[in-house]
């Protein structure tokens, strides 16, 4: 997977990742609201052994002692220590309570003890801890035998009593929030590509071969076709110049004439294609137009038909928003010479119409069919811009009237079950896959 597709699969599921921040922002703000202020403080001793002219005797005295140090650390934390402690210093909690509150450590090479004693109070972690060093002091001279043959034990003296803590310890509270943040942003991000993983898309056209019921006809790369088709802008039936066809979609005219060979102007007889996107933004409009641009390039009598009469795209695409169309045909408030716009030699066009509250209603209608029929008789080529399939079943319906089907779909954007349910949807007319926006990475060429 390159980069790009690592940001499209972010930007598939961003919303799960925004809901998950926000989870994490809120987590993290009630955890920083409920949970106590802490204060810490800190005593600590100094353990030693009696001193002594002998060097052997001083070097078993320190090897004695740094192996002890740690011992006594454990038995800082031990009711041995800490039952006095409560019962010295008064403190409201239990041996284990004391425990949790306790963190006594060794630093490595020295001969120090340290005593950390947490509390939600500084009072009571500084009686805690204060209470555990001089406890420890006793427990020390007790626990330990005579050092090398000599009268005196390990002592230990406290170096510094722990003071009253003004200020709590451990993170600021603000800290939390950005915590959640940070956590909930990942774990959207990872359960964004889990959830990915689960569905299968084809991202390559070698993958959107394998989709049965449907043939892959064309990969046409990124095209900034979707503007340069503005270059229409028909005014009074008259057109602009025309406007050299990208070679890509030539490729995909000549694999349409291959077979249906009554698209040329010289064969008798006329081929329907209808063209729709599984989704919006598929690019099945600019496919549509480039491609009726093409045969009528060929010298081909083309109509262009925006049978999409709910977003109206080849209508806006070719700015013709105020014209009458198909929906003024339809429901018979126009006639053909009004409903229709010449664009080019060769290539005429039927906008979507006057906007209606029942667009499906239209396309899926009796005289929705027979205009289909009187296109048919009067043209080469009759191409139906529809509206995705996601949307609705019109591209379906008029497929039942057409010759092929060209779907148009972007790799890594539809499940292969996706394609396949909608492959099956046009029952017995052939469907062929257009891939668009391919990326060089998921195709070794563009025209296949």
């Amino acid at each position: 997977m390159t980069l790009h597709d690592y940001v499209d699969i972010l930007k598939k599921w961003w919303k799960t990742v925004i809901t998950l921040t926000v989870v994490g922002l809120l987590a993290g703000g009630i955890y920083a609201l409920v949970s106590p202020d802490t204060y810490k403080a800190t005593s600590s001793l100094y353990v030693s052994i009696p001193a002594s002219d002998s060097a052997t005797e001083l070097n078993q005295a320190a090897t004695y002692l740094s192996r002890e140090l740690k011992s006594y650390a454990t038995v800082a934390t031990s009711p041995y220590i800490l039952k006095p402690v409560v019962e010295d210093t008064g403190v409201d909690k239990t041996v284990a309570q004391l425990q949790d509150m306790l963190d006594v450590t060794n630093p490595t090479a020295t001969s120090i003890i340290q005593v950390d004693a947490t509390a939600d109070s500084p009072q009571e972690a500084q009686t805690v801890a204060n209470g555990v060093a001089d406890q420890l002091t006793r427990g020390v001279g007790s626990l330990s035998p005579e050092v090398a043959n000599r009268g005196g034990t390990v002592q230990a003296t406290v170096l510094s009593r722990a003071q009253l803590p003004d200020e709590t310890s451990g993170l600021p509270s603000w800290l939390y929030p950005l915590f959640g943040v940070v956590g909930g942003a990942l774990l959207g991000v990872i359960l964004a590509f889990v959830l990915e993983s689960l569905v299968r898309r084809p991202r390559t056209t070698t993958e959107l071969r394998r989709v049965p019921g449907a043939s892959l006809v064309a990969s046409v790369p990124r095209l900034k076709h979707r503007t340069d088709a503005r270059s229409f802008f028909p005014a009074c039936g008259e057109s602009a110049p025309a406007r050299e066809v990208s070679p890509h979609v030539t490729s995909l005219r000549s694999r349409i004439q291959q077979g249906h060979a009554e698209v040329l102007p010289h064969v008798a007889g006329c081929a329907v294609l209808v063209v729709t996107g599984q989704r919006s933004g598929d690019g099945a409009t600019t496919v549509a137009v480039e491609l009726a641009r093409s045969f009528a390039g060929l010298g081909s009598r083309v109509a262009l038909v925006d049978a999409n009469l709910s977003d109206r795209g080849a209508t806006v695409l070719l700015a013709q928003h105020n014209h009458l169309g198909v929906s003024d045909l339809v429901e018979r408030r126009a006639g053909a010479d009004q409903s229709t716009v010449r664009l080019e030699m060769g290539l005429t066009f039927l906008p979507a119409g006057t906007p209606t509250p029942r667009p499906s209603d239209l396309v899926c209608s009796e005289p929705m069919a027979a205009l289909v029929g009187e296109l048919r008789s009067e043209f080469d080529v009759v191409v139906l811009d529809c509206s995705p399939l996601q949307d609705s079943v019109d591209a379906a319906v008029l497929g039942e009237l057409a010759d092929e089907v060209l779907l148009v779909t972007v790799p890594g954007k539809t499940s292969t079950d996706q394609l396949q349910f909608s492959v099956q949807g046009f029952r017995e007319t052939p469907v062929a896959l257009v891939a668009n926006q391919v990326r060089p990475s998921r195709a070794h060429s563009g025209v296949l």
